[in-house]
């Protein structure tokens, strides 16, 4: 039987779902923090896969073995960023219920602000029956959706729900039967005319730094930026230029380049700035373990597994 690693901060839930999917594999768990001896262990060192977030130091090093890593999430510019991975192994990844959980995220955070549920609160803290608290109509509006996979597509349906017409943004365009589909360099010509932009694409070279001031200038005060990607698409410093110079009205964001957010971060305190824990897309082994099994079979059956990250592209 074929060994599987689990290296992961909730092993203890994720070793039982795995074996429970897939039987014929070996599994155990550690905790990432563990005492390094721990990851010394010569089952480690005879495991073929490693199921993991971020590589603890040194664990490649130690498992002579290895030739797949399944990410324990959908996001994988950390893992391709680490030197210790050589090319060769093959690297999976798994959004999971992500696109589910985002899209709620996406949804919630719109409509508290255009159903003016602060401004609700604060007349009924203040005992006062406001009849100007009319809610904004999606009707029509634009949204913007950059990054279109499965977690974009699902975001751009629930918007489409409310009524809003969608755009998304991909890198390579391509014909798609529900939605219009743009090139990332056609993003500031609808800017002036959207109601949310919404960022769900991958970290990559080209998507780094993506959000700046030369974006943004193509903005208005009716905008809202809602990020569910990574931190690094934002330059933070042009976002909050952009707020108080009135090229964007409001942003929520789930990521940031350093997490925990520094204490210290001016991204905490502004007042149209919604910050969130990362917890957009929870990773819940229940809905992930469907989005792996496929690859644990063909593990545990010797063959090689599908679906590998483009190192190249970085997704």
């Amino acid at each position: 039987m074929r060994k599987l690693a689990v290296v992961h901060h909730r092993h203890a839930e994720w070793v039982p779902t795995i074996a429970e999917a897939e039987p014929r594999l070996l599994v155990r768990g550690w905790h990432p923090k563990d005492n390094p001896g721990a990851l010394t262990d010569p089952w480690i060192a005879d495991a073929e896969g490693l199921f993991v977030w971020r590589v603890p130091t040194g664990l490649v090093e130690r498992m002579p073995k290895l030739t797949w890593i399944q990410n324990a999430g959908a996001g994988v510019d950390h893992l391709l960023a680490d030197p210790s991975i050589p090319p060769r192994i093959a690297i999976t990844r798994a959004d999971g219920q992500f696109g589910l959980w985002m899209s709620r995220y996406v949804a919630a955070h719109l409509l508290a602000e255009t159903q003016r549920i602060d401004e609700c609160r604060r007349a009924q803290h203040d005992r006062t029956w406001d009849s100007h608290l009319v809610p904004e109509d999606l009707t029509g509006k634009t949204a913007l959706i950059f990054g279109f996979g499965r977690i974009g597509r699902r975001i751009g349906r629930a918007l489409r729900e409310l009524g809003m017409e969608v755009h998304g943004f991909v890198r390579s365009v391509r014909e798609d039967p529900e939605f219009p589909l743009h090139g990332p360099a056609s993003l500031h010509e609808f800017l002036p005319s959207a109601r949310v932009l919404v960022l769900c694409a991958p970290l990559t070279a080209e998507t780094r730094g993506f959000v700046d001031a030369k974006l943004l200038a193509n903005g208005h005060a009716g905008l809202t930026l809602i990020n569910v990607a990574r931190g690094e698409q934002v330059v933070a410093k042009d976002l909050l230029a952009a707020l108080e110079t009135g090229k964007l009205g409001r942003a929520v964001l789930d990521v940031f380049p350093s997490e925990p957010l520094p204490a210290d971060s001016p991204l905490w305190s502004h007042p149209r700035i919604v910050v969130t824990p990362h917890h957009s897309g929870p990773s819940r082994p229940r809905a992930m373990i469907l989005d792996i099994l496929p690859n644990l079979r063909r593990f545990a059956e010797g063959k090689p597994v599908e679906g590998a990250v483009d190192r190249a592209r970085g997704y």
